[in-house]
């Protein structure tokens, strides 16, 4: 290798990080080459799975909204719509102040309902299939039952949802779609905060339990067949996740 080789690959390593480059290096006994063929390999495995989630998210959002305004009206974030627990009003209240202050002054304009919705976190949308929490507070703190919104709407944001649990030997429930989505959320947490993947990742509230990166790929298909089985298979035809997991680097 160049002296100019060698100057790159120690510049590569001084970003990384001794403690960060330590998971890749026991990953490959030692052997620095390989760890950092891990740690590129990482990359674009998150690089693509962070393409596919990309693609995920903004549908189980546009599912959702596009089942709650047919139900409700596509205002039906404002009081007197669907019963949301504090943690959904939290959020909606800073979706709201993310907003233009002329479109906060506006609120009847015509595209107010796609920016508030838009401006939305996973986890807002993720929180909607829980059980749901409390909003207000004594003495007139009163229990969200997320249950009655599945059952009154939300369950209609997947056309595909129960075709899609019996496939996998699951009853169709807002259980088995939080799960669903709990795998997704954690894998795009993962990718986003550029946490390693080459052991997998955690899922919150499971312990010291890991999922794969497969297990990741396979609840974004899963989701996305439950909104459009046609969604599906362009997933399935245009994700580069299973390529990538095909050639993880060997020693």
């Amino acid at each position: 290798m160049t002296a100019g080789g060698d100057l790159q690959l120690e510049a590569l390593e001084a970003a990384i990080s001794p403690d960060r480059l330590g998971t890749y290096l026991s990953e490959a006994d030692g052997d620095r080459s390989l760890a950092r063929e891990f740690y590129v390999w990482d990359r674009d495995v998150a690089s693509a799975m962070f393409a596919d989630i990309a693609i995920i998210e903004v549908a189980l959002r546009n599912a959702i909204h596009g089942v709650l305004t047919a139900h409700l009206g596509e205002r039906w974030y404002e009081l007197g719509g669907i019963p949301l627990d504090w943690r959904a009003t939290t959020n909606l209240q800073k979706a709201w102040e993310r907003l233009p202050a002329q479109d906060r002054a506006n609120p009847d304009l015509p595209h107010v309902p796609g920016k508030l919705v838009a401006r939305l976190m996973f986890g807002f949308w993720r929180d909607l299939f829980d059980s749901g929490g409390y909003v207000g507070k004594e003495p007139r703190r009163v229990k969200v039952d997320y249950e009655q919104n599945w059952r009154a709407v939300l369950h209609r944001a997947f056309p595909g949802g129960r075709r899609t649990a019996q496939s996998a030997g699951e009853a169709y429930s807002r259980d088995w779609v939080l799960r669903q989505i709990d795998i997704v959320h954690a894998a795009r947490n993962r990718v986003a905060h550029h946490e390693p993947l080459l052991r997998g990742f955690p899922l919150p509230g499971q312990g010291a339990a890991r999922l794969t990166v497969e297990d990741g790929y396979l609840a974004c298909v899963r989701l996305a067949n439950m909104i459009d089985f046609n969604l599906a298979d362009w997933l399935r035809n245009n994700s580069n996740v299973p390529n990538l997991l095909a050639k993880r680097p060997t020693q």
